[in-house]
């Protein structure tokens, strides 16, 4: 009860009333525990395979693979890896949702030095080889990569897609907040979120895309392992600030609507009626952030006004 009149509170005062009845049906709704659906890519040898089996739980069976895609992903498998670069079998998964759902855009919160934004760009060009404008946009809160103080965010976007790197627009400095300048309400099928994994940021980026993300639309989570993993993480891992976060892991875990897991990389699928987000928002909210404590009062503030356009 308290947690409600904390959100009716921080409402604006002329809506508090319709904010308090659009939340009363949720107030003594226990919350369901979803099954976790699984679908992981091991391998490009076996890329097909999995990638029909996504197809299939996407609700896409007819879906096949696009004209040039395995010989894309084996060019960047024959790039190396770079620090910060998702895994080869997270990245399978990425694209391969990008390609089966193939919306005319996406938005990922993230950039980093770009490597996802670009993935994603060239799964959505294959399905939309004529489209001159911006397929992904990609969010970042920093001018300069965190793993090369030396380069701007997005510097590999084009070593990897030279040819349609004008595809990928970087908005830096920026965070999530900034989606609602650029994307209109139920506009988007997919959002990615790869930033601050402490908790709750990434609570907080998914509450403020969900308001832009169409019903049954998605958001994929990367590090949806990461705080378990970062238990026995390397110094490497704890230098880029990586390890024993669970804001991800957390916020997977806790979904009580759809949820495909691959691996480290999951997706969460948004609901029909928006509000029903709230009370595991709420849930997360009361486990320990991870962030400086200074910050907390602000973030909180920041979580609360985020749960206001879902309802």
């Amino acid at each position: 009860m308290s947690s409600y009149l904390e959100v009716v509170r921080h409402s604006p005062s002329r809506c508090r009333a319709a904010v308090a009845r659009a939340l009363f049906p949720y107030l003594f709704r226990r919350i369901a525990k979803s099954v976790v659906e699984s679908c992981e890519f091991d391998s490009l040898k076996n890329y097909e395979t999995s990638y029909r089996r996504l197809a299939r739980l996407l609700g896409r069976d007819e879906d096949c693979l696009p004209a040039c895609e395995i010989e894309f992903l084996l060019s960047v498998e024959n790039r190396g890896a770079h620090p910060g670069t998702i895994a080869l079998r997270e990245y399978l998964f990425l694209s391969a949702f990008a390609s089966i759902l193939a919306p005319e855009r996406a938005v990922e919160i993230g950039t980093l030095a770009g490597f996802s934004a670009a993935i994603i760009a060239a799964a959505l060009h294959r399905r939309h080889p004529h489209e001159k404008g911006v397929l992904v946009e990609t969010i970042d809160r920093n001018t300069h990569s965190v793993v090369d103080a030396d380069k701007p965010v997005g510097f590999q976007i084009p070593d990897i897609i030279l040819d349609f790197a004008d595809t990928v627009h970087v908005l830096a400095p920026a965070d999530s907040a900034v989606i609602r300048e650029n994307s209109g309400r139920e506009e988007l099928q997919i959002i990615s979120i790869d930033a601050d994994h402490q908790h709750p940021r990434p609570l907080l980026d998914l509450l403020r895309a969900a308001p832009h993300v169409r019903s049954g639309g998605w958001i994929l989570l990367h590090d949806i392992k990461l705080g378990t993993i970062g238990r026995t993480s390397t110094e490497t891992d704890h230098k880029l600030g990586a390890a024993a976060s669970f804001g991800a892991e957390w916020l997977f875990t806790y979904w009580p609507f759809r949820k495909i897991a691959g691996g480290n990389i999951g997706a969460v699928q948004i609901p029909a009626r928006k509000a029903a987000i709230v009370p595991t928002a709420l849930r997360l909210m009361k486990l320990p952030f991870e962030m400086k404590v200074s910050s907390h009062p602000r973030v909180r503030r920041e979580l609360y006004e985020s749960l206001l356009p879902l309802v």
